[in-house]
């Protein structure tokens, strides 16, 4: 671009209030898989967001421009400015902030995502995930991919990146697509099994509330037990969808006869993605190292190096702990809250840490129980759906227990066998005999 930023904001404002989308270019269909198994998981995390890019593109079609250079004041802050505002029917509230320098775009980038939050903070009810936000900038740092990559895949905004560039006179807008490669590093990364931390948390029959088999061996659990179970279930998993943690979450209770042995006999099994795992980054000698992109590694050495000589000894390490901590603290306050009764008792309650892998493979803990249905959040929902959306549009046969694709794809959202192999069959884990 030969022109400077505010300049080149004036001709969009004055020149295409509503017809912005007509400088797009470089649209493309989502990536399709092309092969004759099973798509891996990083394709369609890519055709997830891709489709997700031009939905943005269409909704943006009827954007009228309302505003430019506009001022944002909260009381005791400095004032900022939106260097573009705008609204639609189909894409809402949309904010965009433009950027010449490469120097300058995580600025804009960090600018923009903040403009989003300050609307939020005004109008009450309002979420970032209803809000469009456009960057326009050259798409040159790696911080900035990275940072519009999490933002459009794992936390779900509305947001597009578009370069810009004047040729002969005309603006034109190219829509930046992320490169496959980074899809990649999600599914290496967040669906090891080396990368889960579990919970779980186990608790006494409670007589008339959550009984076991004992009593009617044939006619299985009791459809109020399970019920009960299920809704613990579902409550800890919203709560760990609200504060962004990747995980799945189901309720197991032993056979009737063998939980007779066991005075824990119930149990709600979290397991989630931990973003610290040791086996991709840890330090020997002062040198990280780990099972990772080495570019990435690379950052977090800078970070390492940067931290106070006494602050450096089992960073990571605490990390990872203090994230498993977390897990547990979480899970335990939701099951209390589930658990509030009119006589103040508390449920006694077992706290442990099985290795997800191990526990996968235990006849005791995988086979010889109900397992119930399973919760899926954040990245781990969004991969099952997508999933299950593939088999149903492709006709492909299901990865699971072997039985007939249900008529309608609900049968099989939360139902555990197909869930439990599903995840086997796409690679979140290694082989399991559940």
């Amino acid at each position: 671009m030969d022109i400077g930023e505010n300049e080149f904001r004036d001709l969009l404002f004055a020149n295409h209030k509503q017809d912005l989308s007509a400088l797009i270019i470089g649209r493309r269909d989502a990536v399709v898989w092309a092969g004759d198994d099973f798509p891996p998981i990083s394709v369609l995390l890519q055709q997830k967001a891709e489709d997700k890019i031009n939905e943005i593109l269409d909704d943006i079609e009827d954007l009228i421009l309302t505003g430019k250079e506009l001022p944002l004041k909260k009381a005791g802050d400095a004032t900022t400015r939106i260097d573009l505002l705008g609204e639609s029917e189909s894409a809402g509230l949309t904010i965009i902030e433009l950027k010449k320098s490469k120097q300058t775009e995580r600025q804009a980038f960090t600018e923009l995502l903040a403009y989003a939050n300050h609307f939020c903070s005004i109008f009450p009810g309002l979420q970032e995930t209803t809000i469009t936000s456009i960057l326009v900038a050259p798409m040159q740092t790696r911080t900035v991919k990275d940072a519009y990559v999490q933002e459009l895949i794992v936390n779900n905004k509305n947001v597009i990146a578009l370069v810009p560039s004047i040729e002969n006179g005309v603006i034109r807008l190219s829509v930046f697509y992320p490169d496959k490669t980074y899809y990649q590093w999600y599914e290496n990364n967040l669906f090891d099994d080396r990368s889960m931390s579990t919970v779980a948390i186990s608790f006494p029959i409670i007589e008339g509330w959550i009984d076991s088999d004992i009593k009617d061996r044939d006619s299985g659990m009791p459809e109020y037990s399970r019920s009960a179970l299920n809704t613990l279930s579902n409550s800890i998993s919203h709560k760990l969808d609200s504060l962004g943690i990747h995980a799945l979450v189901y309720a197991s209770q032993k056979w009737g006869e063998i939980a007779q042995i066991f005075p824990f006999p119930n149990t709600i099994f979290v397991v989630a993605t931990n973003p610290f795992s040791s086996f991709r980054a840890a330090v020997e000698d002062g040198s990280v190292y780990g099972d990772t992109d080495p570019v990435r590694i690379q950052e977090i050495q800078s970070i390492y190096d940067s931290l106070h000589e006494d602050d450096k000894e089992f960073w990571l390490e605490r990390m990872e702990s203090d994230f498993h901590g977390r897990l547990i603290r979480i899970v335990r306050e939701e099951f209390g809250l589930c658990l509030l009764n009119d006589e103040n008792e508390d449920i006694e309650t077992e706290i442990s840490l099985p290795d997800w892998y191990g526990l996968k493979t235990s006849m005791i803990d995988a086979v010889f129980t109900h397992n119930l249905d399973v919760y899926l959040t954040g990245l781990f929902r969004s991969v099952y759906m997508l999933y299950i959306t593939y088999v149903y549009r492709s006709g492909e046969d299901p990865i699971y227990y072997g039985d007939d694709l249900p008529k309608f794809s609900y049968k099989i959202l939360r139902e555990f066998l197909p869930v439990w192999e599903i995840i086997r069959g796409i690679g979140f884990s290694d082989e399991c005999e559940a």
